[in-house]
């Protein structure tokens, strides 16, 4: 038997509050192979894949086996050893954030019931062998992947995260609404609240009635129309302040929202307000 540990980490510069993954690995273990007693700061899911082992909290003794999954929850004391014979191979995956004790909640998982067994298609298994095989990558597929292990763990079931999703979309407009002089695109909004950009979309769709590309583009013409409006910048000047460098693609796209190119589009808001004056 050849032993083995493989540990890789989760690197972002924006760290999702909702839930995010801090590393994830995986370990043949040596007979008798222990680990603690120790508590963790964060949530930690191991899964036996092969052999077996005792997983221990401060109250009971689990006698554990392929196909099933421990819970070590934060500030919680445990210790867990591999079997003497037929030492266990597993993989885990650390992780954190608001919704995490809901999530484990869904499935009864807790300090008290820290024990899950998986069903005859190892779904869960497969779900989170498939983040542990690709080893270390880009946050946004990560979570991608962290997803549908979340996914396959809850058995597809509706987890109650309105709160949440209205926190993605106000920490979306927030980070556009901030950027708008820049050229931002869909992906740097869904990199910046760290969920996936295909999430994003359906979210918006949800929530907006509209895609977050539209949303962008939109605000970023109305913004121009205002420095139209109220200043003497010209129609190319105006079109980088709102992250446009090609003044023909900005042109067609005021066009689009306003019916008008922006300069035909001044002078009649320069003939309203004329009239207006009088």
């Amino acid at each position: 038997m050849n032993c083995f540990i493989n540990t890789y980490y989760a690197y972002t510069k924006f760290i999702p509050t909702d839930i995010y993954p801090v590393q994830y690995g995986e370990e043949q273990c040596n007979r008798n192979h222990s680990f603690g007693p120790c508590v963790r700061s964060n949530y930690l899911l191991h899964y036996i894949y092969s052999g077996k082992g005792i997983f221990q909290t401060e109250n009971n003794t689990y006698h554990l086996h392929k196909g099933q999954m421990f819970l070590i929850s934060p500030n919680q004391l445990t210790y867990y050893k591999a079997d003497d014979s037929d030492p266990w191979l597993y993989r885990w995956i650390e992780f954190n954030g608001s919704m995490s004790q809901s999530i484990l909640k869904s499935v009864s998982l807790n300090e008290s019931t820290p024990i899950y067994t998986d069903d005859e298609n190892n779904s869960i298994g497969n779900a989170l062998c498939n983040i542990i095989s690709s080893g270390e990558m880009c946050f946004e597929l990560l979570m991608q992947k962290f997803w549908n292990f979340i996914y396959c763990l809850t058995n597809g079931e509706q987890i109650n995260t309105v709160s949440n999703a209205e926190e993605y979309i106000q920490k979306a407009e927030t980070f556009i609404k901030t950027n708008v002089h820049k050229k931002i695109s869909v992906s740097d909004v869904a990199k910046y609240i760290g969920i996936d950009r295909s999430y994003l979309t359906r979210l918006f769709n949800e929530y907006k009635k509209t895609s977050p590309q539209n949303y962008i583009i939109s605000l970023k013409m109305n913004t121009a129309a205002l420095y139209l409006k109220n200043t003497n910048a010209s129609v190319t000047a105006t079109a980088q302040s709102v992250g446009y460098y090609d003044t023909h693609i900005f042109n067609k796209t005021f066009k689009k929202q306003f019916g008008v190119p922006p300069t035909t589009w001044r002078r009649k808001q320069i003939w309203e307000q004329s009239i207006i004056g009088k």
